[in-house]
């Protein structure tokens, strides 16, 4: 499928990504059964149905060079065999390089740049496949990327990525 993405409607890449008001909007997060706010992945009926996912659904959005988690948002504003998600958003990895819930699609782009006097990211669009996800198995098979801290509202604590050796 193609990915496109832009910059997010409601935040500036991830900054105020923590604005609790902004997660009231439908389509600024989807919130999964196990109460984690996961950026949307827009994706059109008839590409959902093909895959078996539904409106609210955690998804895996995967390329070869990695995969991260969304919430699918279920939409006919896309057009069969695209799939869309904001970029920017923070990093938030289960298995770091290989799996990221935090839904930053920064971590699967094409790793060659924009031409080459310009070393901007490919973030514009961009392969993928999109399939759903059992989130119980994925909890038991990575528990302590599970329990880190996280605050239901405003989403990442600053726990989750900094240690304190």
């Amino acid at each position: 499928m193609l990915l496109v993405s832009n910059h997010p409607r409601w935040r500036t890449h991830a900054e105020h990504d923590d604005v609790t008001w902004l997660r009231e909007i439908e389509t600024c997060k989807v919130k999964g059964a196990d109460g984690y706010m996961y950026e949307p992945v827009w994706i059109n009926p008839v590409d959902a149905e093909a895959r078996g996912i539904e409106n609210g659904d955690i998804v895996k959005m995967y390329n070869e060079r990695g995969a991260v988690l969304g919430g699918a948002y279920v939409t006919q504003r896309l057009m069969p065999g695209v799939v869309y998600m904001d970029h920017g958003a923070r990093y938030d990895p289960i298995v770091p390089g290989e799996l990221d819930r935090g839904g930053a699609i920064n971590t699967i782009t094409p790793h060659n740049t924009t031409s080459r006097k310009a070393t901007g990211m490919v973030v514009s669009s961009f392969l993928v496949e999109v399939e759903g996800i059992n989130l119980d198995e994925l909890r038991k098979k990575y528990p302590e990327a599970f329990k880190r801290p996280y605050h239901a509202d405003a989403g990442l604590r600053m726990e989750r990525v900094l240690s304190r050796k």
